[in-house]
């Protein structure tokens, strides 16, 4: 726990590198700087609340008696201190404002707890200069007088342009803050650059947020707010965001189911049916009579399957070779001697004497006196 709130922040270890060390402290300052701005934002409210409280008739400080008694007080011997309150130890006593560190970015926040700590202690101190403590006494007659110089030594030298240059930029936008982040400093940087409300504000307030939650809330038809109160805007963005957070925390949750498979069961032994197709049967007619094709490749004997993937389509390097011609430059399924039967394997060649016997020994369904003749006439001349 410390001054700015709780933040969770990683220790530095010493295994940790540069890099991330600097990692985390570049994400200490951040939160740092971000908590800085939603605590500025809301002492400015406070401030602005307890200064129209005070405008008015303030009530008495001093509580009234819960009932009548009749003994009369002890005379009091002791004068209080000039910072703690003269109420009973049973009352709740305000914690005075934390010591400030002399940051510039700071300095309205530390003033603004001083402001609401005199508002709540108002009968504690004798006189307006016994507000001050320390050496600054003898230096300051007045608390005014320590206001002024406070303020001109560590408040910007010209807020209103200030403000107003950062909403006339991105500096402003919500970039990954929490929507009340967002809303908290939007609202501080328009109050101090006295933007009037209006269409003009709420199109900056649309423009600096989420790009999810602005296209949400463009999208939104009924009960849509009005396009010149920037009031209505900041309250349903909350609304929405919400909401937003509320689905994503449910879709989030929910078990995803698992899609059926829609493939075949025989794919897979489909892709792999060369593999172990058998030996293509012996045709039972022979074929029309065409044009002389080259035939079609024998497929790759059995035992090495791998072989189709890993060399389909594959050039051939420069100092490999083929190993029926030996000759480089190509593979053997690529060879010119593929087809020529001084040149097959052994396996090659029995099975392109097996087609040529299975065409040979084929009868047609009904032959012709001429085809008979034919194909007797090759059987006595074949084989």
């Amino acid at each position: 726990m410390s001054e700015f709130g709780d933040m969770s922040q990683r220790p530095f270890s010493p295994f940790l590198t540069t890099e991330e060390r600097l990692a985390n402290m570049e994400a200490t300052i951040s939160a740092l700087s971000a908590s800085n701005t939603s605590n500025s934002a809301s002492m400015d409210r406070l401030s602005a609340l307890f200064e129209k409280f005070m405008s008015g008739t303030p009530p008495n400080p001093t509580p009234a008696a819960p009932e009548a008694d009749t003994t009369p007080p002890p005379p009091e011997t002791t004068t209080p201190l000039p910072g703690s309150p003269r109420s009973g130890s049973h009352h709740l006593r305000p914690s005075p404002p934390p010591i400030y560190d002399g940051a510039r970015s700071g300095g309205r926040a530390f003033l603004n707890a001083c402001k609401l700590y005199f508002s709540l202690c108002g009968g504690s101190f004798a006189n307006d200069h016994a507000r001050i403590f320390g050496t600054a006494k003898d230096v300051f007659p007045a608390w005014k007088d320590f206001e002024d110089t406070f303020r001109g030594e560590f408040f910007l030298f010209d807020e209103v342009a200030d403000a107003a240059l950062i909403l006339e930029s991105t500096a402003y936008f919500q970039n990954g803050r929490s929507i009340n982040e967002y809303i908290d400093s939007f609202r501080s940087l328009w109050v101090k650059a006295g933007y009037p409300d209006g269409r003009h504000l709420v199109l900056k307030f649309r423009r600096g947020m989420d790009p999810k939650l602005s296209r949400r809330l463009g999208s939104i038809t009924t009960g849509r707010p009005h396009d010149e109160k920037i009031e209505e805007w900041l309250r349903i963005a909350r609304s929405q965001d919400f909401i937003m957070r509320s689905e994503d925390d449910f879709h989030r949750r929910m078990v995803p189911t698992k899609a059926p498979d829609s493939r075949q069961p025989t794919a897979a032994a489909a892709r792999w049916a060369f593999a172990t197709a058998p030996a293509p049967a012996p045709a039972l007619a022979p074929p029309a009579p065409r044009a002389p094709v080259a035939p079609a490749p024998r497929p790759i004997p059995q035992g090495i399957p791998m072989d189709v993937d890993r060399m389909r389509d594959r050039v051939a390097p420069a100092d490999d070779h083929c190993f029926r011609c030996k000759k480089k430059g190509h593979y053997s399924r690529d060879c010119p001697l593929r087809w020529d039967v001084r040149h097959m394997l052994d396996d090659e060649l029995e099975a392109l004497i097996m087609e040529r016997l299975a065409r040979k020994d084929a009868v047609p369904a009904d032959p012709t006196p001429s085809s008979a003749d034919a194909t007797a006439s090759d059987a006595e001349e074949g084989f």
